[in-house]
């Protein structure tokens, strides 16, 4: 499981630093993104389902996580 944390990111830094770490990844992999930025839980799952990736979102208070499984 990879994690990146882009807690103070704004876009389009979060969606471009998980993809750039999705690129390196195997299929099945997990990717964890950590964020407290609004616009991200929106622009990061969008990407990623063109992509074809799975993924779940978590929140807790102002900060959310976004785990991906690589397809």
């Amino acid at each position: 499981m990879n994690i990146i944390d882009v807690r103070g990111d704004i876009c389009p830094v979060p969606l471009l630093k998980c993809v750039k770490e999705i690129k390196k990844m195997k299929k099945g992999e997990i990717l964890v993104v950590i964020s407290d930025h609004p616009p991200a839980k929106r622009s990061i799952p969008i990407e990623m389902t063109e992509q074809g990736h799975k993924f779940k979102i978590y929140e807790k208070g102002p900060e959310f996580k976004i785990e991906i499984v690589v397809s």
